[in-house]
């Protein structure tokens, strides 16, 4: 490793601002330092950048094109004959019509554009926040309301932009990125430029974009109130990824403390592990397949390179967000079959469309409460079936001659998945009578729903496997957000109930013959592989970056030593008692892999 420069400092004296602590949740392990840029919008994210006069004009034809998108959307959901729409509906979309082609608005924003040099984005919130203060403080209540209308029209223009040509904004080396809420595709979106660290208002362990932030080794800390008001683009920043802290204008000495775990860490390189090719193994010679979560092929070939035998699941909805809408069969046939040919005989499991109402074009129009438990889903691709079909068609296609075998989310019963099972068959035979070769995958349910636990035996005869998504189950199980931060007390994921729930898939995996893959991130977490095991999971799903922590804790540790634990967890009713006998069990008996400083925060 090169020598590193404690003496260097940021960009910025130490000696102008203080230096400000804010205490986190660390979300993603890690020690990171350089400059915050803080990211606005809630579909498509976006930050202040400057433009050269030469893209002045290109700039404004982008806001021309995402104007008159957001138009097309408006009239499109209004004249829908595919959904419901409520009598005060016409009016309302009406007067967003109104305010895309308010003249005045639209003059100021490209005024912004062409006189700041700014991009569209920004040209948008610097003008619509104007407008939305000045009708926040108009004294009659029904006119003021309509900041939320302009607010909805802001946010229909911003995410149109990404249907007018996608923007590529290059991130600086040392960016680390600030926003009220990230989401998966903003960290796509910026291709190989991901920045150093994230900080956010909100989100939790468990929701997508953390899980992708540990898979791109990124650290991140989360629960930072009015976070976008208290840094500002270009602050000198400290990100403590294993503390959950942050270090605002750090001071010389603090920096000086900091600078060798960030660039140790920052110097990792996880390719590089010993023996990662051999199987990993308990002490007393049980072997336990390690799998990875995957989503585009370099997290496979890292995974394999440390020791993963195949793709235990396949995000397809990644796909989604790297083409800003639905892939074309031909684009998810390439990336289906590039993806089979890396695990080759190991196999990859790969989940249909695991997408949210919000998410598609037409989102502004039909937000939902909760969408959790709304159209998202297996739901939502037999809700709309022609995009599901083009990705069944797809998958049939891809895994010809290859090892390719299909995941449906969010099951609930039988019926969604012989209805699955009909589309397959119909597709498939239409495929064949048109010249086009076929695969035969097999079918898998993510379990990750009360009803799907519930309901095991019988969908075990209707299914060739499962995945257990732990992720979801225990946010279902408890009614608990896994992405809200007001109810992290109660998504706690030693609950009986959630214990009882994966003894039982196990447990009748075992006595069906039928393979579980546990990919959630349950699996990938070093503490909770003991539990795992002592349970009888014998198939583990995770980030790369999990593959060597989770191998040595295996190693370690004997089969039979687990189900002592369990022995020892069985009577408890409260998920305090259960972590207390957890940890003296982890004190007792493995201290060599669970430092007793470090067990509280091993739960992550």
């Amino acid at each position: 490793m090169e020598a590193i420069d404690t003496t260097a400092k940021p960009a910025a004296a130490f000696d102008k601002k203080p230096e400000i602590r804010l205490k986190a949740r660390a979300v993603s392990r890690g020690v990171a330092i350089g400059k915050i840029v803080c990211l606005y919008g809630s579909n498509r994210q976006f930050y202040r950048v400057h433009i050269e006069y030469s893209e002045i004009e290109r700039e404004l034809r982008r806001l021309r094109a995402g104007i008159t998108l957001a138009k097309r959307q408006l009239t499109h959901i209004v004249s829908s004959k595919h959904r419901p729409i409520p009598d005060s509906s016409p009016g309302i979309f009406d007067a967003h019509r109104m305010l895309l082609a308010d003249s005045s608005m639209l003059s100021e924003i490209e005024s912004e554009i062409s006189e700041q040099k700014v991009n569209a984005e920004w040209a948008i919130k610097l003008v619509t926040d104007k407008y939305i203060a000045k009708y926040k403080a108009i004294p009659d209540e029904h006119l003021r309301d309509r900041y939320i209308d302009l607010e909805d029209v802001s946010e229909r223009i911003l995410t149109s932009l990404g249907g007018g040509g996608r923007l590529q904004i290059p991130l600086g080396d040392d960016s680390i990125i600030a926003a009220r809420e990230l989401k998966p595709s903003t960290l796509v979106e910026l291709g190989e430029k991901t920045p150093r660290a994230v900080l956010t208002e909100n989100g939790g362990w468990t929701s997508h974009s953390f899980i992708l932030a540990r898979e791109l080794n990124l650290p991140a800390v989360t629960g930072l109130k009015n976070l976008l008001r208290r840094v500002k683009t270009g602050d000198d920043v400290i990100v403590d990824g294993y503390n959950g802290l942050i270090i605002l204008n750090p001071e010389k000495e603090t920096f000086r403390k900091y600078a060798i775990p960030a660039a140790q860490f920052k110097e990792v390189n996880f390719d590089n592990i010993e023996d990662s090719d051999k199987p990993a193994k308990t002490l007393d010679g049980h072997e336990i397949r390690i799998l990875a979560n995957s989503d585009v092929p370099s997290n496979y070939r890292r995974a394999k390179r440390l020791g993963a035998k195949g793709v235990g699941l396949y995000r397809s909805e990644f796909l989604f967000n790297q083409s800003r809408g639905f892939p074309s069969e031909n684009e998810q046939i390439e990336a289906y079959r590039k993806i089979a040919d890396l695990a080759g005989n190991d196999g990859v499991k790969i989940r249909t469309f695991d997408l949210g109402a919000e998410q598609l074009l037409d989102q502004n129009a039909n937000r939902e409460k909760n969408p959790a438990l709304g159209l998202r889903a297996i739901r939502l691709g037999l809700t709309y079936k022609n995009q599901l079909k083009i990705q069944l068609r797809a998958l049939l296609r891809a895994s010809f001659q290859r090892h390719i075998d299909i995941v449906l989310p969010m099951i609930s019963g039988l019926s969604e998945i012989r209805e699955i099972k009909a589309i397959l068959k119909k597709e498939s035979d239409q495929l064949a009578a048109r010249g086009k070769e076929v695969g035969n995958p097999l079918i898998g349910a993510m379990i990750e729903v009360p009803a799907a636990v519930l309901m095991i035996k019988e969908l075990a005869e209707e299914t060739d496997f499962f995945c257990l998504g732990t992720n979801d189950l225990v946010q279902y199980i408890l009614a608990a957000d896994r992405d809200n931060e007001t109810v992290a007390d109660w998504f706690r994921t030693l609950h009986p109930a959630v214990l009882r729930a994966i003894r039982s898939v196990l447990n009748t995996s075992r006595e069906t013959g039928k393979r579980v893959i546990v990919c959630g991130e349950m699996a990938g977490s070093p503490y909770y592989i003991p539990i795992l095991l002592g349970l009888g999971a014998t198939e583990l799903s995770m980030n790369a970056h999990s593959i060597p922590r989770v191998k040595r804790i295996i190693s370690g540790i004997a089969l039979e030593e687990t189900h002592q634990l369990l022995l020892n967890i069985e009577p408890c009713r409260t998920v305090e008692e259960v972590e207390n006998i957890v940890d003296l069990h982890f004190r007792k008996h493995w201290t060599h892999l669970f430092p007793a400083d470090f067990l509280r925060g091993l739960r992550r």
